[in-house]
């Protein structure tokens, strides 16, 4: 049986998933890159090897960027459906939400600024060029926590309790 409560800790997963998998195709990409064209100076002899690298290299700095693009929709879009189909909570709880976002919130900080930090570096700062949508969005994590984790908040919380999720009346 499914578990139709909207979990309150929802949205510092949220940010937490992102976070991490920001900070490790960051990283990712950066190896690739540096990697396959190290690669392509030592051994690229033909047209296939050169090829073949070359899309490596296209991969860590262009495409990789596609994947937290997915990630970060899928989630965002889990969450929200998620507090859609959460089933009607007494408004006692909303202090346990409230308190969930003031954490979410200071992990979002802590996680932009770690993203920020290592983006300095000088050997992550090309491979932090190349995705530079990643790095709009993780320096602005604070101000999405909030969004997000308020918007899951009304969701949940301004329900009349007289419908449930499936669509029945509750007895």
């Amino acid at each position: 049986m499914i578990s139709k409560k909207g979990n309150p800790v929802a949205g510092l997963i949220f940010i937490v998933t992102i976070s991490a998998f920001a900070i490790f195709l960051l990283i990712t990409g950066y190896i690739g890159n540096l990697v396959a064209t190290e690669m392509q100076s030592k051994i690229g002899i033909t047209d296939e090897i050169n090829d073949s690298l070359q899309t490596t290299i296209t991969t860590s700095t262009v495409t990789i960027n596609t994947l937290w693009y997915i990630l970060f929709a899928g989630l965002l879009l889990g969450l929200i459906v998620q507090a859609m189909m959460a089933q009607y909570y007494p408004k006692v709880m909303v202090p346990i939400f409230v308190l969930t976002l003031i954490i979410s919130i200071i992990v979002a900080i802590v996680m932009s600024n770690a993203y920020v930090k290592i983006t300095e570096q000088v050997d992550m700062a090309t491979a932090s060029a190349f995705q530079s949508g990643i790095y709009f969005i993780m320096t602005k994590l604070p101000y999405l926590a909030v969004i997000v984790g308020l918007l899951a908040i009304v969701i949940i919380f301004t329900r009349d309790g007289s419908i449930s999720s499936g669509g029945g009346v509750i007895n």
